[in-house]
């Protein structure tokens, strides 16, 4: 826009200093090739455009002095390649030169007006182009100022994730550590005691003191079972199967591994260890004897069954065949005692696609 207003700015004043002519037709003549010139020099911003059109234009100012009166308004787009790190010596020499021309075909008078005119259509230019440039340089610092906020807020969400995976995880851990102490400790405390009330019942002779000892051990019993009850659901709650698969995933720096993982609801307990067994049986043949590039392990729900798909884009082994290890032969133990299909391929890479059906009612029923 500021480019518009100095070039209609330079066709006023340059059609004042050329209203003295008595020739109409040749006023608009000369006219109309100023606008033509400046218009196609401003829309297209071509070189080499821009040194013809005005080399040519200079020219006929030679043998028609009225082509002079517009040269500002030609030359606009000219001086505004003067300014570095335009190719400012050419420019230069083709303005000096339309200048002597402009003094060698008109009145001294109006050749120093012509010339203090090209040197406003210069300041003009080098203004304009300094705004454009600043406007420029304004829009790419916004630019890079809004992606450095969405990179930041996106690193910030993967530190809030991290530390929640991390804090989970360590709680997880702790649970089962206090599992580990109470069965290991209290657990063996309590049986010895157990014991030993029973031995005591068997070397005492009073009815009286067996019948106390043996209320002593049913106490003791009732203990025993409600704390490995307990340990027992708090060793289960240490299981959080996508917890486990994600630490699983991210301890793999064999190469690339992605993770699809779509389960809405947990499996069961049996299917998890089953899982998570595979899932590590998998990944250490796949360093041992693969040479992939990227792995990809999937975890899908359907109505009535999980399946796990663990693929690489490896070659196998020479003399391999499908099923043949001893991992492999453990993995297909694992999914037959729960019901469920093992498919072993080596088409493109090395695939197992695992299937196991769903025995608890509440799945099904969420599910459904």
């Amino acid at each position: 826009m500021p480019g518009i207003i100095d070039r209609l700015l330079l066709l006023v004043c340059c059609s004042i200093l050329h209203g003295n002519s008595q020739n109409d037709m040749a006023t608009v003549a000369v006219t109309l090739a100023a606008i033509t010139i400046c218009a196609l020099n401003g829309f297209f911003h071509s070189r080499p455009l821009l040194a013809t059109s005005t080399v040519f234009y200079t020219l006929a100012g030679l043998f028609w002095p009225p082509f002079c009166s517009y040269l500002p308004l030609v030359y606009y787009d000219t001086l505004a390649e003067m300014r570095p790190p335009g190719p400012g010596r050419w420019f230069i020499t083709t303005a000096a030169g339309a200048l002597l021309i402009c003094f060698l075909s008109n009145p001294v008078n109006k050749s120093l007006m012509i010339a203090a005119l090209m040197a406003v259509s210069f300041l003009l230019a080098d203004r304009t182009r300094a705004v454009e440039q600043a406007k420029e340089e304004a829009r790419q610092l916004r630019d890079d100022s809004h992606e450095m906020s969405l990179l930041y807020k996106e690193k910030n969400r993967e530190l809030i994730a991290k530390q929640d995976y991390e804090i989970r995880l360590a709680t997880l851990n702790e649970r089962g550590r206090i599992a580990r102490e109470i069965h290991d400790h209290v657990g063996h405390l309590l049986s010895r005691s157990i014991l030993q009330v029973g031995a005591f019942m068997a070397i005492n002779r009073s009815k009286e003191v067996r019948q106390n000892l043996a209320t002593i051990r049913g106490t003791l019993s009732e203990a025993m079972n409600r704390i490995r009850s307990s340990v027992h659901d708090l060793h289960d709650e240490t299981l959080d199967f996508q917890t486990r698969v994600e630490t699983l995933v991210n301890g793999f720096t064999f190469c690339s591994l992605h993770l699809q993982y779509r389960l809405e609801n947990e499996p069961e307990q049996d299917i998890s260890y089953c899982f998570l067994a595979v899932i590590k049986e998998g990944l250490n043949n796949i360093v041992r004897h693969s040479n992939a590039t990227r792995v990809t392990l999937s975890l899908l729900e359907h109505p009535t069954l999980y399946q796990l798909v663990l693929q690489d884009n490896g070659a196998p082994p020479a003399g391999g065949e499908p099923g043949k290890g001893l991992g492999l032969r453990s993995i297909a133990h694992r999914v037959s005692a729960l019901e469920g299909q093992l498919v072993i391929e080596q088409a493109g890479g090395y695939r197992l696609f695992i299937s196991i059906p769903k025995r608890r009612a509440g799945h099904e029923s969420a599910s459904c």
